[in-house]
């Protein structure tokens, strides 16, 4: 079997494996009603469909209390995270031509189950993908195709094995960082806005001087001064958060 074939099936059985055990699980309910009680964000939901339904509704609510759960030891809870984010897994790893769907699963497996949910308790979705996107690349050069699915004992030894070697040293991933990574970073966390990217895109990445920017943006410079400066402090404001997830 060719790289290319391995890759090209790769995501079509580990999506239809997680897929199927999703649906012998959903309509388990015996954690369900325990969680409703200590989660305002879970009240009214019966099962983990419902659970993974509210989500749409209360993201960072929902998500909040199912890695809170997970946390405590519910594997329930982070299956159910898991789900929730298994449409961006495929997505990122269908853009990345280096990594494939079984990194990037085992990527966001071990951050369902080390999320820091009290550090970071907003924009869990973006946080998450994010962080699995980081580490799906760390470990792009290791072949995890073989790995077997559904998890075993097998697997939670992959992950406490990736655990270990991901010291996660933000210095140096700040002495990496491009302009094009945290402005990337920036919009995927939601700390700034298109056009803020497109501003700090022109200036930092393309290298445009503040005059030839206004032209290309139909402004002045001193507009194109003034909000790069508002922009630039806003992201010094999270630049910790930037040098973990770009």
């Amino acid at each position: 079997m060719t790289r290319g074939s391995a890759r090209a099936r790769d995501p079509e059985r580990i999506v239809a494996d997680l897929n199927a055990e999703w649906a012998s699980i959903c309509e388990d309910g015996r954690e369900v009603d325990e969680w409703a009680q200590r989660h305002a964000a879970l009240r009214g939901c019966r099962d983990l469909a419902s659970v993974l339904a509210a989500i749409r509704f209360d993201a960072d609510g929902v998500l909040g209390a199912l890695l809170r759960e997970s946390a405590a030891g519910s594997l329930s809870a982070a299956r159910t995270v898991l789900q929730a984010m298994l449409g961006k897994v495929v997505l990122m790893a269908n853009s990345d031509p280096t990594t494939g769907t079984y990194a990037y699963v085992v990527a966001m497996w071990e951050r369902v189950r080390t999320y820091p949910i009290d550090r970071r308790p907003t924009h869990i979705a973006g946080n998450l993908a994010l962080d699995a996107r980081k580490l799906a690349r760390r470990e792009g050069r290791r072949d995890l195709r073989d790995t077997p699915w559904p998890p075993d004992g097998g697997f939670d030894e992959l992950v406490d094995r990736q655990r270990n070697r991901d010291d996660i040293d933000h210095g140096r991933d700040v002495s990496l960082l491009t302009a094009g990574d945290i402005i990337r970073a920036a919009l995927e966390l939601e700390i700034i806005d298109a056009d803020a990217g497109a501003l700090l895109g022109t200036v930092y990445a393309d290298g445009l001087s503040s005059r030839e920017a206004a032209r290309r943006l139909m402004t002045s410079p001193q507009v194109v001064r003034q909000r790069c400066s508002t922009v630039v402090r806003r992201l010094v404001d999270h630049s910790n958060e930037l040098a973990s997830f770009a």
